[in-house]
Formats: C-alpha cells, structure tokens, sequence
C-alpha cells in the first residue's frame, strides 16, 4: 500500500509540472509539450504487459524495483531540459521509461496486494490500495506546489498566460525543487519494494503424500 501511494505520488506529481516547464522555460507550444508525455502512454501499457507474463512472476519484486529506479531516473533527468544545452526532446525519452517503469509497479502491487491478502481482508486492503494512492497524490502535489510557489513559480505561470510580464523564462529552481523531491521520494518507493514479499505455502502445505 505504502509503495503504490509513493509511486503514484512522486510520479503523478512531477508530471504536472512537466507542460508548464517546457513552455516556460523551452518555449513549446502548450500543444507540443503535452505531446512530448504521448509516448508514455504505449510505455505504460508496455510494462503493464510484461509483469503480466507467466515467465516474470518469480522476478516480480526485482521488476517492481526496476520500475521505481526507471521513475527516479526520469523524474530526475526531466529538469535537465532547464539547461539550454539539453534537448528538449530528452523530456519525451526520460518519461517514456518513467512510464514503462509506473507499468511494472502500478500493475504489480495490484496483483501482489490479493496475493498477500487473506480472502477476508481483499476487499478492505483493495480500498485502502486507492486510498494511498490518491492521497499521495494529492499530499506530495500539494508539497511540489508549494516549494513551486516559494522560488517564484507562481510568477512564471502567470507568464505562460500572459499575465505578467518579465517572468518568463526565470526561476528554472522552483522546477528543480518539484522534480528532485520527487526524485528522492521515488528511490524510497525502490527501497520499499525490497520488503514487500509475495506470501508462498508453507512446505507441505497442500501437498499429497
């Protein structure tokens, strides 16, 4: 429960910043920077598939680590495009295996959270799964939104609309102080994974003599 709520969380919540970056600071078109996230979407269903299959179920707690080492890294290399030198497109490239990674995790605590669970308790954990989810959601977007806010953001989305001036283009920290937060709260997620255990049968239990 603690791991889909810090993947959702720290991924959902940088994403939001994503479009306003690339239009403030790169100068894309609203347009364009929504487009450089589509890929994602393939990546996404991409890993969702690949634990699904019956050759990957006894490696799934490695994949799901996999996963939220993908999420850090893309959540991290994301604010890389606040440096002229970077290419914009690295954006699209670093959230395409953010997303493969989200995949492997989002999909994966699902099937281990009824694997763990007694068949009395899978409805009451299933609603507490959604429950940390959206609440990471909302808590950690609220923490980027403030430390967005704190270094000027505020400004610089006044900017995009036009309503104000001078602002656009500056303040490339407040992004850095969403994406590299988020970053780290990822990296806890991999942490998290390695105690999370699928429950196996006891030796001799269900077994024949």
């Amino acid at each position: 429960m603690l791991l889909r709520g810090v993947a959702a969380g720290s991924f959902v919540a940088a994403e939001s910043f994503v479009p306003l970056m690339l239009v403030t600071q790169r100068g894309l078109s609203p347009t364009l920077a929504g487009l450089s996230l589509a890929a994602g979407g393939a990546t996404w269903a991409l890993g969702s598939w690949l634990q699904a299959r019956p050759g990957v179920e006894p490696y799934r707690e490695r994949l799901m680590f996999l996963g939220m080492l993908l999420v850090a890294a893309a959540v991290a290399t994301a604010p890389s495009v606040l440096l002229p030198a970077v290419p914009v497109w690295t954006v699209a490239v670093a959230w395409a295996f953010g997303c493969f990674g989200m995949g492997l995790v989002v999909a994966s605590t699902s099937v281990l959270l009824l694997q763990l669970s007694a068949p009395h308790e899978a409805g009451t954990n299933s609603a507490a799964l959604q429950i940390s989810d959206a609440l990471c959601n909302v808590l950690l977007l609220a923490f980027g939104g403030a430390a967005f806010a704190a270094l000027g953001g505020g400004a610089m989305a006044h900017a995009a609309t036009g309503t104000a001036s001078g602002a656009h283009g500056s303040h490339p920290a407040a992004f850095a102080a969403v994406f590299l937060p988020m970053a780290a709260v990822a990296l806890v997620g991999a942490w998290v994974t390695t105690r999370v255990r699928e429950r196996r049968p006891a030796a001799g239990i269900g077994q024949k003599g």
